[in-house]
């Protein structure tokens, strides 16, 4: 599968390449030649845009095929070995030695003819220019001295004397802030920024009518909302516009003025970017990342219960050939279950280190463990029932519908919010219009927005004159939020107060007392939040920001302040018990997983801490013009490991932050490394927390290994904030001998990169750390037994039986005709491809997901052959036989048959109106009382009987027990 750029893939007779350019390109061929070329997204790897040709460009500076010679004369003994030298003779560095390879080398200035060059800041461009320069020279020496390069005569880029000597007779226009004695004719263009006007239409209207007779332009996202406003004010005498520009300007010499929605409503423009016109008709996207399970993992199978993974193989029954998946039982039984049916093995998760029991092979051995584990959690279920009806009987308290405030509010928000976000948005709103307490948990990863979901119904409690409480669980997050919400509810004259230790003893005494008193509407605070003396006049909505960072007293202390109060709660990774409170049903959840527009993925790197690799990984980042968070966690001898980090990086600028400093000193270092006033923040885990830096893209952790997986995820979540790729290096001791759960964390955290993954993340340290002793010593046991996913449906299940309701659980049918059915390796491209379309197969719902796969497939991997063909037809078999609640469709040696829940009064209704065809080919029996997978069993004969046919005679008898169901 191709999803980076200079990466390319062929499968049969269609080759997909990710060349230069925005999309990867697809191109289908029959034989040697071209029948279609289409864009593709290479997150979907759906195809997006016709296109009639295609260039397709090296990646590489220059290309070194054929020219292997060369290669390997350039390298000293022990700096490459010749395994180390790729295919194509391309190794990273190379770029340094292009000299050799090309004596006539040539700039893109050799190509151009009577061009014009336009300068953005010349001096700038200048001290950049001669700042690579020297860096160039340094790090060739350097490595010279190393032996890491080979010395070669001439250099390979000009200096900013000889670029001007090149350039002498192209026309140059160079646009500056200050005039640069340098360029000839100097035009003065007199601009002036226009004053921040606090999203305050009084001062715009004033500043308006200051200006009349003067031309007005607004550049606005809202055209007709600005024009209600304005036409109120008797302002009618301006043009409207795109918001295409950053912010607003007053040009003196052409008497025009130009305002944005950054002066109107605070708020930058919306991003504008052009939309291709797509290829096919818009579908749910299929989230891909299904972390499939490896061989020799503990699983749970439905029937069968649990086993260990053994792998993927071919196997050829009766001369049919079928992809099947191996399942190890006590005493070594071993199962083989066709991949398709994937969707009946889930990972088992919840012993840690443990190894759990092996389950009997058969499903009695299983159905009697999950019995009495259901009889223990019944106990859970009458507690949990009383708790969610006593929250139920609770008057809670009923806030207001969206005001004008509201929507003037939310429309001020920077960002096109994504669908996820709208979704929680809705469902925090419809709790709050409720009479019933909210509790609702949004889970979502750092960044993706859960904050301004926060915002929102901190806002509604606000209009609706209700006291608001934002706990967290650090000084650094506290403060981050406090500034947050103040410059958002500025223009609304809402008052909001931080309490923590950054604030003085008389400032905690003023806000306390304003809090008593009514004057403070929201509060932002740490556990101090929590202390004795603190009273509410009126307080109606609890934030808790990353809840499972507090610790037991202070979860007391919050228990209390949940008597009958909205509740929402916010995590990146929750871990186990939120996790369990949420599956149960206890806490509702909220799941954002749709990233902002244009973030990527983390790149993260893990390994022995490398004193070169930390130099370049900073200095990659300052010569970007940005900034390093550096985690090391040893407040003891940080300060000799700063000195450290500056020989290695003496132009770094290195500042120190961790939790025993002093509050103003520590604010300080923040606020200053937020203004960039320093490149690298040298911190401890107080950075876990809160730091919102968009300009720092670089992570570096030391002694990584030391770090739970939710703090890993949480600290590279530091960064990748903005549109920037952004880079996290693990670093752990050399020669240091790390413990098996490390390994699996670092594992873990270098596998989940794809944006979205906090939910995961808490999975998997959930299968790391085990489940905990989440509901103490007798339930851990049980939930030991059966997997933490098995304990919360059973825990579901006990419930609803509890509440009187029925349970209806709808299994997929199990379709198993001897057919050869299966995905080849060379038609999708590789076997971990396979195992991702299998799962998809087993996952799909309808008709209309299976459908959207097969024309997708169609697209990416060309005309599926045979026995692809027969697989699609076993799965729309099971969506149609679980449909009518038929359990399995099994073939014995002449016949198929079909597993049913119907009596013989309701198969004859069912008989009545099958075609006589159709009725002839059909047997009906009772089954014997010990068959557990149905009461009944029709039998269809297939002596004389190809698979298509059965595929036909079985769709047909679907449809009418469907049509019969339907009627009555």
């Amino acid at each position: 599968m191709v999803s980076d750029m200079s990466e390319f893939s062929i499968r049969g007779d269609i080759a997909d390449i990710y060349t230069l350019g925005e999309n990867p390109v697809r191109i289908e061929l029959w034989g040697d030649e071209v029948v279609d070329i289409r864009y593709f997204n290479n997150e979907t790897q759906k195809s997006i845009e016709k296109a009639k040709e295609v260039k397709i460009y090296p990646i590489y500076k220059f290309i070194t095929a054929g020219q292997e010679d060369l290669v390997k004369n350039i390298q000293q003994d022990g700096i490459l070995d010749d395994d180390e030298i790729p295919e194509e003779n391309y190794f990273e560095g190379i770029e340094v030695y292009q000299n050799f390879f090309n004596k006539n080398l040539v700039s893109i200035l050799d190509y151009f003819e009577d061009y014009t060059i336009v300068f953005d800041e010349t001096s700038e461009i200048y001290s950049k220019y001669e700042f690579l320069d020297e860096n160039f020279d340094k790090q060739l020496e350097e490595n010279l001295k190393l032996s890491v390069i080979k010395k070669i005569e001439g250099k390979n880029h000009f200096t900013y004397d000889e670029f001007l000597r090149k350039t002498t007779y192209f026309q140059k226009i160079g646009f500056n802030n200050f005039i640069d004695g340098n360029m000839g004719d100097i035009v003065e263009f007199n601009a002036q920024p226009l004053r921040n006007f606090e999203a305050d239409f009084d001062m715009i209207t004033s500043f308006i009518k200051e200006h009349l007779g003067w031309k007005i332009i607004i550049a606005t996202d809202y055209p007709e909302r600005v024009k209600e406003i304005l036409s109120e004010r008797d302002i009618f005498s301006v043009e409207y516009g795109e918001s295409i520009v950053s912010g607003g300007c007053i040009l003196e010499d052409f008497k025009t003025v130009i305002i944005t929605d950054r002066e109107l409503f605070n708020k930058r423009s919306k991003e504008v970017t052009a939309t291709k016109k797509t290829y096919y008709k818009e579908k749910p996207e299929y989230i891909e990342n299904i972390n499939d399970i490896k061989v020799g993992e503990y699983v749970v199978h439905t029937i069968h219960g649990l086993g260990i993974y053994k792998g993927l193989s071919k196997q050829e029954i009766d001369g049919q050939l079928k992809d099947y998946l191996t399942i190890e039982y006590a005493n070594k039984d071993r199962l083989h279950i066709p991949a398709e049916q994937i969707n009946l093995l889930c990972r088992y998760r919840g012993s840690g280190t443990v190894k759990p029991k092996l389950s009997r092979m058969g499903g009695k051995d299983w159905e009697s463990t999950k019995a009495k584990v259901k009889k223990a959690v019944e106990v859970v279920a009458y507690d949990l029932l009383r708790l969610y009806a006593r929250r139920k009987m609770q008057q809670g308290i009923q806030f207001l519908p969206d005001t004008n405030w509201q929507v003037e509010m939310e429309e001020a928000f920077e960002y096109v919010e994504t669908p996820d976000q709208l979704k929680a948005i809705d469902q925090v709103k419809k709790d709050m219009e409720s009479s019933q307490p909210m509790d609702r948990l949004i889970c979502g990863d750092v960044g993706f927005g859960k904050t301004e979901v926060a915002m929102r119904a901190i806002f509604k409690a606000v209009t609706s004159g209700k006291q608001v409480a934002v706990v967290v669980p650090t000084t650094i997050l506290a403060l981050q939020h406090y500034q947050t919400i103040s410059e958002r509810f500025k223009p609304f004259g809402i008052g909001v107060e931080l309490l923590s230790r950054f604030r003085t003893q008389k400032e905690q005494k003023e806000t306390i007392k304003n809090l008593a008193t009514g004057k403070c509407d929201v509060v932002v605070g740490t556990h101090r939040l929590l202390q004795e003396g603190i009273v509410f006049k009126d307080l109606g909505l609890l934030v808790i920001d990353e809840e499972h960072r507090f610790g037991v007293r202070h979860k007391e202390k919050l228990k209390q302040l949940r008597e009958n109060i909205d509740i929402l709660s916010m995590s990146a990774t929750p871990i186990p018990r939120t996790l369990y409170m949420s599956l149960s049903g206890i806490k509702d959840m909220s799941v954002i997983n749709t990233p902002p527009k244009n973030r990527l993925p983390i790149k993260t790197y893990v390994g022995e801490w490398n004193e070169n690799m930390v130099k370049n990984a900073i200095n990659h980042e300052i010569d970007r013009e940005g900034q390093v968070f550096y985690l090391y966690n040893r407040v003891e001898t940080i300060q000799e490991f700063k000195n450290q980090l500056q020989k290695i990086v003496p132009n770094a600028r290195i500042a120190i932050g961790h939790g025993q400093m002093d509050e103003k000193a520590l604010e300080e270092v923040i606020v200053d490394f937020a203004n960039h006033e320093y490149d690298v923040l040298l911190a401890t885990t107080i950075i876990e927390n809160g730091i919102d830096i968009p300009n720092a893209n670089t992570m570096i952790i030391h002694d990584a290994d030391r770090f739970g997986l939710a703090q890993l995820y949480q600290l590279r979540g530091r960064v990748g904030r903005s549109q920037r790729q952004a880079y996290c290096y693990c670093f752990y001791k050399k020669s240091k001998e790390i413990t098996k759960d490390a390994v699996h964390r670092l594992k873990a955290i270098k596998e989940f990169t794809t944006l979205g993954s906090g939910y995961q993340i808490a999975l998997r340290d959930v299968e790391i750390r085990g489940v905990g002793n989440i509901l103490g010593t007798k339930q851990h046991g049980h939930m030991i037994n059966v997997g933490f996913d098995t304990y919360c449906e059973l825990l579901d299940e006990a419930v609803q039986e509890i509440q009187g309701e029925k349970v209806e659980k709808t299994t997929p049918a199990i379709v198993d005709i001897n057919v050869t059915a299966y995905i080849p390796d060379e038609w999708v491209g590789s076997s971990e491809q396979k195992m991702i379309e299998y799962k998809r197969l087993a996952d799909v719902k309808s008709s209309t997901e299976l459908d959207y796969i097969v024309e997708e497939w169609q697209d990416r991997f060309a005309k599926p052959p045979e026995c692809v063909e027969n697989l699609i037809k076993l799965i729309r078999l099971r969506l149609s036989a679980t449909e009518v609640k038929i359990s399995v469709i099994r073939e014995t040696q002449d016949s198929i048959r079909i597993y049913t829940p119907y009596s013989k009064a309701e198969w004859n209704l069912i008989y009545k109106v099958l075609p006589l065809n159709l009725a002839k080919k059909i047997k009906f029996t009772v089954a014997p009382k010990s068959c557990q997978e149905g009461c009944s069993i029709l039998i269809l004969n297939t002596s004389y009987v190809n698979f298509n046919e059965v595929f036909n005679i079985l769709t047909d008898l679907f449809y009418y027990i469907h049509k019969v169901s339907y009627e009555y």
